[in-house]
């Protein structure tokens, strides 16, 4: 579940991009945010993400403070940015240790389900490739 309550976000502190927004998706629940430019659209999800921090609000996502606690809210949600520019200048292997350090997997664990499943899916030999 992602509860935000009473969120604000300004800019310079005279633009209010979000402005007391209160949310709530529950589990299984598909939402989706439309607007114009300007809306706020982002601003949201970058808080929901720890990108940025509210100026006020609290956002919690399954019950933990994306501010008090934000390596373990980042554990429970995944995130697809919409231009994935920083993934492309990384080897197959580098973002695959990349996500396994963002779930806290520990070393040699990632290293023989990374190898275990190269080789079921013959990918051994494109681990060192970059991603296109």
């Amino acid at each position: 579940m992602i509860e935000l309550m009473d969120v604000t976000k300004s800019y310079n502190g005279t633009v209010k991009a979000v402005d007391n927004l209160t949310l709530t998706v529950r589990g299984g629940e598909i939402f989706g945010f439309l607007g114009p430019n300007g809306a706020g659209k982002t601003t949201t999800i970058k808080m929901i993400t720890g990108i940025i921090q509210p100026d006020k609000g609290t956002i919690r996502i399954n019950g933990k403070d994306i501010s008090q606690s934000p390596l373990e809210a980042k554990k429970q949600f995944g995130y697809v940015p919409d231009s994935p520019d920083l993934f492309l200048r990384l080897k197959g292997l580098e973002y695959l240790n990349f996500m396994a350090d963002m779930y806290d997997v520990p070393r040699e664990l990632r290293k023989e389900r990374i190898e275990a499943l190269a080789r079921r899916f013959d990918m051994l030999h494109a681990l060192s490739d970059p991603i296109l």
